[in-house]
C-alpha cells in the first residue's frame, strides 16, 4: 500500500474509501507507522521514496480531515534504513542523524494531528551507556523539534516494552555490537538466548524507568499524551516487567493516557481473518476500570480483510460493556444480511492459528472446524451482498470473495487429504507475494509465516 515500486500501492480513491469505512466503523483517528526503510529516506534531499510517501500521506491527511478524522504518525526515531540500523544517541554522528530525520519528517508532514515517539521494537540501544533515561531525554529533544516545526500537533510519548522497549537492560547485551540488526541477532544466538532480544526488563527496572519518566514529564508539553498498557509485557499483562496499573492511575492524574496494546487485535505476521472479539472487549473493560483512557489502537496487517476486527475494536472503545458475540452478529447482519448473521459465530473458527495475542476461548478439533468451514462457505457463496449497510473497502463483494477464499483454504487444511505444498504456494501468492516485487524486510519472517499457515491442523 505504501512502497512506490510495489504493485499494490493505493490510489487516492482507495484511501478515500478506506477512511470513509473506518469513520463509519466508529474510529476517530487514522494512525500509520513510518517504518525504518521509509524513515531513513529523509536523510537525502532527493529521495523518490521519501517524496512519494510524503505526497501520499499529505493527501491522506487532507481526506481524513475532510471526513472529520484525525491523523497520527508513529516512528521509532533511532531505527533507520532497510537494514534496521539502531543509531545511538550517545554517538554524536548518530544523534545528528536522528534529529535530522525527525526534523524533516515533522516539517514534511506538518498537518498531522498527533505525532508519537515510540521507543523501539525494532529500535533502542544499550551501547555507550544508553539506558531507559536515554530514551526519555531523546524524546524531550524530539518533542522540542516537533513543537517548533508543527506547533499544532499533539505529542504522544509511548512507553511500550518492559519499559521502554529496546533501551538499556530491556535488550540483551551482545559483545561488540555495532548497532546492526543482523549482528544483534547473530550475537543473541552466540550467547545462547532462546527468546526475544528485547522484553527482558524486570519489574524493578520498570519501576526505575517509570519513576524517571514521572520526574521528567513536566518537561513535556502539558497536552502530551502518554501511552501505557496495563502490563509491561508483549501481551500487556504482568508476566515480565510487572503490573502497570499503578503507573496508569498516577500519570492519568496529570496527563491523558492511551493504550497501544498491539497484541489485542491481530498480533502480527500471519495474515488471515481474525476473530478475537472477547479479548478486544475484555481488554477495553479492564482499561475502563483502571483509569479514563483517552484512546486505544487497532492494529492490522491486512486493512482490506480485517473488517470485523476493526469494527469490533471501534465498538469496544465506544462501549466496552457490549457483548462481543452480539457485536460479531451485528456486523454480519449489516454486511451480509440478517439471513447470514450466523457467520458472526462461525467466523470464530478462523481463530486457530497459534501466535502472538491469540487466546481462543475454544479448542477446535480438526473435524469440527472442518464442519464449520463448510457451513461458512455455504453462507458466503449464497450471500449476494446487496444488503450491505457499511461502506466497505474494497467492495462488499470483494470482501466476501476474500473471506470465501480463506474459508475454502481452511477447509482444505482441515480435510482428510491435504496438499500442504500447494496450499503454501497459494497462501504466498495471495498474502505475501509483495516480496516477489520489493526487497525482503530485514525481519525476513515471511517464509516462516507461509510455513506456519500451511501446517495448520497437522497431526
Amino acid at each position: 500500500m505504501f512502497f512506490p515500486d510495489g504493485p499494490n500501492q493505493w490510489s487516492v480513491a482507495d484511501w478515500t474509501k478506506f477512511l470513509k469505512m473506518i469513520k463509519a466503523f466508529g474510529f476517530t483517528c487514522f494512525e500509520y507507522w513510518i517504518e525504518p526503510t521509509t524513515f531513513g529516506t529523509a536523510a537525502s534531499e532527493n529521495d523518490m521514496h521519501f517524496d512519494s510517501f510524503v505526497s501520499i500521506m499529505r493527501q491522506v491527511t487532507e481526506i481524513a480531515h475532510s471526513l472529520g478524522l484525525h491523523t497520527r504518525w508513529t516512528a521509532i526515531p533511532n531505527c533507520i534504513g532497510h537494514d534496521w540500523y539502531f543509531a545511538c544517541p550517545n554517538n554524536r554522528e548518530d544523534k545528528e542523524l536522528i534529529l535530522k530525520l525527525w526534523r524533516r519528517w515533522t516539517q514534511a508532514l506538518s498537518s498531522t494531528d498527533f505525532i508519537a515517539v515510540f521507543p523501539g521494537d525494532p529500535g533502542g540501544c544499550n551501547r555507550n551507556g544508553c539506558d531507559y533515561s536515554t530514551f526519555i531525554e531523546l524524546a524531550l529533544k524530539l518533542t522540542e523539534i516537533t513543537v517548533n516545526t508543527n506547533p499544532k500537533a499533539t505529542v504522544i510519548l509511548d512507553t511500550w516494552g518492559t519499559p521502554f522497549s529496546g533501551w538499556g537492560e530491556d535488550m540483551h547485551h551482545v559483545p561488540n555490537w555495532d548497532g546492526t540488526w543482523k549482528r544483534l541477532l547473530e550475537g543473541v544466538r552466540e550467547i545462547n538466548v532462546d527468546h526475544c532480544h528485547i522484553w527482558n526488563g524486570s519489574p524493578e527496572r520498570a519501576h526505575s524507568a517509570m519513576e524517571y519518566l514521572t520526574k521528567r514529564l513536566p518537561g513535556f508539553p502539558d497536552d502530551t499524551i502518554v501511552g501505557i498498557n496495563l502490563g509491561f509485557s508483549s501481551e500487556a499483562d504482568a508476566t515480565v516487567g510487572g503490573d502497570a496499573r499503578s503507573y496508569v492511575r498516577e500519570i492519568a492524574k496529570t496527563h491523558r493516557i492511551s493504550s497501544w496494546d498491539y497484541s489485542v487485535v491481530e498480533g502480527e505476521l500471519i495474515v488471515y481473518p481474525h476473530w478475537r472479539l472477547p479479548r478486544i472487549f475484555s481488554r477495553r473493560r479492564e482499561e475502563k476500570y483502571v483509569a479514563d483512557y483517552f484512546g486505544a489502537m487497532s492494529y492490522t496487517m491486512s486493512p482490506k480483510l480485517s473488517h470485523l476486527s476493526m469494527y469490533a475494536a471501534a465498538q469496544a472503545s465506544i462501549n466496552p460493556d457490549r457483548n462481543p458475540d452480539e457485536v460479531s452478529k451485528e456486523f454480519c447482519r449489516k454486511v451480509f444480511g440478517a439471513e447470514h448473521e450466523e457467520l458472526g459465530e462461525l467466523f470464530e473458527a478462523f481463530e486457530v492459528v497459534v501466535g502472538w495475542g491469540s487466546y481462543p476461548r475454544r479448542k477446535w478439533s480438526r473435524q469440527e472446524a472442518h464442519r464449520v468451514y463448510l457451513k461458512m462457505i455455504e453462507h458466503l457463496e449464497s450471500a449476494t451482498m446487496d444488503k450491505c449497510e457499511l461502506p466497505l473497502f474494497p467492495s462488499a463483494m470483494q470482501y466476501r470473495d476474500d473471506l470465501l477464499w480463506f474459508a475454502k483454504l481452511f477447509a482444505q487444511l482441515s480435510g482428510d487429504i491435504v496438499d500442504r505444498s500447494q496450499i503454501k504456494k497459494d497462501y504466498w501468492a495471495r498474502c505475501l507475494s509483495i516480496y516477489d516485487h520489493v526487497p525482503m524486510s530485514a525481519d525476513a519472517r515471511a517464509e516462516l509465516a507461509a510455513n506456519r499457515f500451511s501446517s495448520l491442523f497437522k497431526e
